[in-house]
């Protein structure tokens, strides 16, 4: 039996993540490959349509490789897939409605979980939702002795043109036993090359732990619910051992929704990291309720350079509306912390949340002065579907109900504010960032380029805030 494993994610569809120049391979799938080789004898290709600019490689290499099951495995581990992108979606269905093989047509990801019967009805056969890796290898072994995989658990499918879910399946089973991702079955020379020309330095992700047991009213889980399983942590530093060697990458970003969030586990990864050889750099996302003393001190010993916090607001209300179960205090201590240990500190921040007025707003531009983070990353809340914010505001969702792209930045709800004073907003807290980060304490020459770059800073600011005030009045 032969399989063909691919994805869904064309960087050339994401004009603002293909001129970040940070590409990283889709990791979900490379560790499926790597389970099946190891546990089955399936004759397992993978096709990689990250730099593709249309559809036209992957329906070639179905016709060459003639499989009996093409899966579209979509990256679990990386927030753009889990963002439901539009262009993806429609570059995928257009595959399978033009599909020429007899082969089993099987998705599986965010967005075939969210919208199973446009993919079902578009000429998928099944979707499996949760807990993918024990539900595929169930179904070759089924496959491979003829039988039927319509009661398997975790599967959507049409029957007389409707669509059956099967019950979810919610053990997480496989996630100790997954080996390292099989970077054989990928060409990483355009990733190197691009990382380097643009960076200076190769960086490749991994992924320690599956699910996040928070609940965030605005964070979607289709694939593993309010669980969390991480793999052993002499595994994970094995393979930071290999990334780093064998593939030759300087930089490592862990893909985790939420890092080390067992204290103990972070503490023999150190351990193990320190046996194995000199740390590699990494950067992870966490929350802050995460940082004391023992756990920054950790990160640092493990190589950890640069920590992603989601601080969302600086508005408490806001924080409490989105169940974020943080604070403002802790929000500072952890920047704090963080800073004092010399790892870099990162804010994610989220705009046009139910109920935030201009003061909220005010009170997210002053905590950003007050920490002075080393970098922002800007959003504006995204209802995605299955989650308490989707229900929230679902009779005041506008026909568009997916960005197009990353960078969209379309407020899909009915907000305090139009959806064009937001993308001024981001503009305007862009520039504000680079105006501001004149006061971190910093070298002479840090200091002289951000001085030179207030250049376009200063007129971004009033032009953004002008703007901004249109919509004000």
């Amino acid at each position: 039996m032969k399989l063909l494993l691919t994805h869904s994610y064309f960087l050339a569809l994401d004009p603002k993540e293909e001129a970040n120049h940070k590409p990283y391979p889709p990791l979900a799938p490379l560790y499926l490959s790597a389970l099946i080789k190891q546990e089955t004898s399936i004759q397992c290709y993978f096709y990689d349509v990250m730099f593709d600019k249309d559809i036209s490689g992957l329906a070639a290499a179905i016709e060459s490789y003639q499989p009996d099951i093409v899966l579209i495995y979509d990256d679990d581990f990386n927030w753009l897939t889990k963002m439901c992108l539009q262009n993806m979606r429609s570059a995928i269905i257009e595959l399978v409605k033009n599909k020429t093989s007899g082969a089993l047509y099987i998705a599986h990801g965010s967005d075939a979980s969210d919208q199973a019967e446009l993919y079902l009805k578009s000429g998928f056969d099944y979707i499996i939702h949760r807990n993918a890796e024990t539900i595929f290898l169930q179904i070759f072994d089924l496959l491979k002795n003829g039988e039927k995989i319509n009661d398997l658990q975790s599967l959507s499918f049409l029957e007389k043109g409707k669509v059956v879910s099967t019950k979810l399946n919610t053990k997480q089973e496989w996630i100790e036993k997954i080996p390292i991702a099989d970077w054989m079955a990928i060409d990483l020379q355009p990733y190197r090359e691009t990382w380097q020309k643009h960076h200076g330095y190769f960086s490749l992700n991994i992924s320690t732990a599956h699910g996040c047991p928070y609940r965030c009213n605005w964070c979607a889980k289709p694939l593993y619910g309010r669980s969390y399983k991480l793999r052993p942590a002499k595994i994970v530093a094995e393979e930071f051992q290999f990334i780093s060697k064998n593939l030759e990458a300087g930089h490592i970003w862990v893909t985790d929704d939420i890092f080390g969030l067992n204290p103990k586990w972070l503490t023999q990864l150190a351990d193990e990291i320190e046996k194995q050889g000199p740390p590699v750099p990494y950067k992870i996302q966490a929350r802050v309720d995460l940082m004391d003393e023992k756990y920054v001190a950790d990160l640092k010993r493990s190589g950890c350079k640069e920590v992603w916090l989601g601080a969302e607001s600086g508005s408490q209300k806001i924080l409490d509306a989105m169940d974020k179960d943080t604070t403002i205090a802790q929000i500072k201590k952890a920047n704090g912390l963080l800073k004092r240990a010399g790892i870099k500190t990162a804010f994610f921040l989220q705009y046009g949340y139910p109920g935030e007025k201009y003061h909220d707003i005010k009170m997210t531009l002053k905590l950003v002065r007050q920490c002075l983070p080393d970098s922002i990353g800007i959003s504006v809340s995204y209802p995605l579907q299955g989650t308490e914010f989707y229900k929230k505001v679902e009779g005041d969702l506008k026909t568009k109900k997916n960005w197009d792209d990353s960078g969209d930045l379309a407020l899909m709800h009915v907000g305090e504010y139009p959806a064009n004073f937001y993308r001024a907003l981001h503009k305007f807290t862009h520039h504000y960032f680079g105006f501001v980060s004149l006061r971190r304490k910093q070298s002479p020459l840090k200091f002289l380029r951000r001085l030179m770059a207030q250049y376009k800073h200063i007129p971004g600011m009033i032009t953004s805030r002008l703007a901004m005030q249109k919509y004000l009045n």
